[in-house]
């Protein structure tokens, strides 16, 4: 039988350390700024093992998988290792905290935690309110809703505004539904989330899905933009006798 060794497939650990390693060596590269910023006042190897042992009691909280594929996936040495500073830091063993779960978040000084599915949540520097984003947002919501109206294919746009729901609320979207009763739910739901946002100076807070392989940056701010400002996502929903050359 053949001894070459096989791949190992990264897990979302390793790309967590990778991420975090790409973001903090370079002090000139513009796009770890943020991150070492809120960073401050935690080692990289405590900011790093706090982020993975919440990621870790998320999925104890919200799934059915054996505790010791999650300490693995997670990156843990061994599952006594992982109950221990899960007890530690969680006040009690993975078991026992399954069974009357409380928040994952652990206490850190910059206020930077884990973010389901995948990513981090770095706090917002100062912006400002104003009720122009909320405006547009109305504006966006109206013509994605004629869109539904004509059958258009707006399965983007859709996700672009669940996203942007479940980041500013913590509510994340209920799974298998239609376009119309997709929008019917989020339509009000995305304007009152942009609303809260601008009126508590979020829009600078910033999500990075910092698990995955190719992590991307994107502030709350950002994404209402490319929610607003993007005509070509609109004109790609349009149904087909729509659409001009």
């Amino acid at each position: 039988m053949p001894t070459d060794s096989v791949r190992r497939v990264p897990t979302p650990a390793d790309q967590l350390r990778a991420y975090l390693a790409r973001a903090t060596a370079d002090e000139d590269d513009p796009s770890g700024d943020r991150l070492r910023a809120a960073m401050a006042g935690e080692s990289p190897a405590r900011f790093r093992d706090r982020l993975l042992l919440e990621r870790a009691a998320h999925l104890v909280a919200t799934t059915d998988r054996p505790l010791q594929d999650i300490a693995a996936e997670c990156g843990f040495r061994g599952y006594d290792v992982f109950s221990r500073a899960f007890r530690r830091e969680l006040g009690a063993l993975p078991s026992q905290w399954r069974a009357d779960p409380t928040s994952y978040a652990i206490d850190c000084p910059g206020d930077v935690h884990f973010h389901p599915p995948d990513g981090l949540r770095i706090p917002a520097r100062a912006s400002e309110p104003g009720d122009l984003v909320v405006a547009m947002a109305e504006q966006h919501v109206r013509l994605v809703g004629d869109l539904v109206d004509r059958g258009a294919d707006v399965e983007v746009l859709l996700g672009r505004m669940e996203v942007f729901v479940a980041l500013a609320t913590d509510v994340p979207p209920a799974p298998g539904r239609s376009a119309r009763s997709r929008f019917d739910d989020v339509r009000v739901a995305y304007v009152d989330a942009v609303a809260l946002v601008t009126a508590t100076g979020r829009l600078d807070e910033t999500y990075v899905d910092a698990f995955l392989a190719e992590p991307t940056l994107l502030s709350l701010g950002a994404m209402v933009a490319r929610d607003v400002m993007d005509p070509d996502g609109l004109r790609a929903a349009r149904p087909t006798g729509d659409r001009t050359s």
